[in-house]
């Protein structure tokens, strides 16, 4: 699986894979995301191989692996 596009809204950031799969994390998970302007957030590139996307302004990498995070999503869906 690769990425092949990254967008945000006012909360959360989002990919698609080359699967054609949409996957959507909110952006307190990402600090330096969460605080970085709407125009920082757009200036990204994917990585060579689809499996990360990397910010250079705000010097700024993630995963591919790091959409899946199971214990945050856990933590959050607590009661």
């Amino acid at each position: 699986m690769k990425i092949r596009d990254v967008w945000f809204d006012e909360a959360n950031i989002y990919i698609v894979t080359d699967t054609g799969h949409t996957i959507g994390n909110p952006l307190e998970w990402f600090k330096r995301l969460q605080t970085a302007t709407p125009d920082q957030r757009k200036e990204y590139e994917i990585g060579p191989n689809g499996e990360s996307v990397h910010w250079e302004a705000i010097d700024e990498d993630l995963s591919l692996e790091s959409f899946f995070d199971f214990k945050r999503e856990l933590h959050y869906a607590k009661i």
